[in-house]
């Protein structure tokens, strides 16, 4: 296979890597106009990666217990970001989560053909039961869903990307492109291209085996090598665990017990404030407020260093978090500031009782959207701390201070009436989705 169709073969782990560390990829082009279509592949691979991800952590955050994954994700995105001080260090495996997208997507898209015939069977059979026209449907609806089947595993396991399950529509193309660039019309071809650009035209004619990219000729090679079912099956496992599920969980648990901790006297001193029985619980729901306001002038960072150290410990270092903002007191305002801000729209959707089932991964999704970026944000500036090792000068620590008591008042003040809209009344106080699950978890 020529080289254009090769660069999208190149591992994305290995793009990834080598970026980080200021290397490139043995495989990546010299001549432009390759620099630029494997770059443009490189940013639709990780767009659509990122859209997986999205999707993988709004439906995970909709299933009760599990949604724990989530949650560490999160964490251990800001803790990333901590450690080396980037925002994009904070979209872990997003080849991965790509990978997974494209054998979703590539999955449901194949499925719609034998729903489309079982469907057409169910009319012809309701049409005429004992007809030939509702007996051929059957039989066309077994043999075309045997054939989907089939085609789905043979993409699965040439790799589950996106092009492997639309290989019939592609092959036409690569065939000519091999036939262009091939031993066939090549010798032709090659001479006015590398009149225009030696090293295009040299790149242009670097073949590939079609084992490499073609999925029966893939197919056909495990089966001479033998050993399919194990190889198939060594190869799911490892993808599996690459992905850390266990980790995160247990990180996102130790996150949410942490932040509970933290929270949940200050929440329940502003539930005894709405009792309204008499002079001392409206005392105590001013004392919860300021109690509320201080715990969130700490928790967002506390949550990432405990991240960053992975130590529950950590979760409770107050006198660290004080020598953070110190070195980076405008970003650590900042990132409060866009914490609190992002968490106030998703209340809204906290107003409705009752989520259909089939609706709430949607619902979830726009908690992801929102908490993530403020995650990544919080991680930024705790990074911006650890990496300067020097105070700023007393004028802006105290100008941060005081910038942030406003708004973690307007938070405050605001978060005291969402009581009012929520169904779950004073006990919707506890649902801190910026600080716990990336949900309602009371009402999931």
């Amino acid at each position: 296979m020529p080289f254009p169709a090769a660069t999208v073969e190149i591992s994305t782990n290995t793009t990834v890597g080598n970026r980080a560390s200021g290397q490139q990829s043995p495989l990546w082009p010299k001549s432009w106009p390759l620099k630029l279509w494997l770059g443009l592949c490189y940013v639709l691979d990780w767009l659509f990666g990122l859209a997986s991800l999205l999707a993988c952590l709004a439906v995970l955050a909709a299933i009760p217990i599990v949604n724990f994954l989530s949650l560490g994700y999160l964490l251990a995105a800001s803790g990333r970001v901590a450690k080396s001080g980037r925002l994009r260090d904070g979209f872990i495996d997003i080849p991965k989560f790509a990978r997974i997208g494209s054998m979703v997507a590539g999955t449901w898209v194949c499925l719609l053909v034998p729903r489309l015939v079982a469907s057409l069977a169910t009319d012809a059979w309701l049409i005429d039961p004992d007809g030939f026209a509702a007996r051929g449907w059957r039989v066309a609806q077994l043999a075309i869903t045997l054939l989907v089947l089939g085609h789905i595993l043979l993409a699965w396991y040439s790799g589950g990307r996106l092009r492997h399950f639309f290989w019939p529509v592609l092959a036409p193309f690569q065939l000519a492109a091999r036939m262009l660039f091939g031993r066939i019309i090549g010798p032709l071809v090659r001479p006015a291209i590398r009149a225009v650009s030696p090293l295009l035209a040299e790149e242009l004619y670097i073949q590939r085996p079609l084992a490499k990219w073609f999925p029966p000729a893939i197919l056909l090679a495990g089966l001479r090598r033998g050993g399919i079912i194990a190889e198939a099956r060594d190869a799911v496992w490892d993808f599996v665990v690459s992905l850390r599920a266990p980790q995160y969980f247990w990180l996102g648990l130790r996150g949410f017990a942490g932040a509970l901790v933290w929270l949940l006297v200050p929440s329940l001193m502003l539930m005894a404030g709405t009792s309204g029985r008499g002079p001392v619980t409206i005392v105590i729901g001013f004392l919860g407020a300021v109690a509320m306001a201080y715990v969130l002038l700490h928790l967002p960072f506390l949550q990432t260093h405990f991240a960053c150290q992975n130590r529950f410990r950590a979760m409770f270092d107050l006198a660290e978090s004080r020598t953070q903002f110190r070195r980076a007191p405008i970003a650590y305002w900042f990132a409060l500031a866009i914490t609190l801000l992002f968490a106030l729209p998703l209340y809204l959707l906290k107003i409705e009782p009752v989520i259909p089932p089939e609706l709430r991964w949607t619902i979830t999704l726009f908690f992801i959207l929102f908490i993530y970026p403020a995650r990544l944000l919080t991680g930024w500036a705790v990074g911006r701390a650890i990496h300067h090792q020097r105070s700023r000068f007393f004028l802006v620590r105290w100008l941060a201070r005081a910038a942030a008591i406003p708004v973690v008042a307007v938070y405050v003040f605001i978060l005291f009436f969402t009581q009012y809209t929520s169904f779950l009344g004073p006990a919707s106080i506890l649902e801190q989705h910026a600080f716990l699950l990336p949900v309602p978890f009371l009402s999931l």
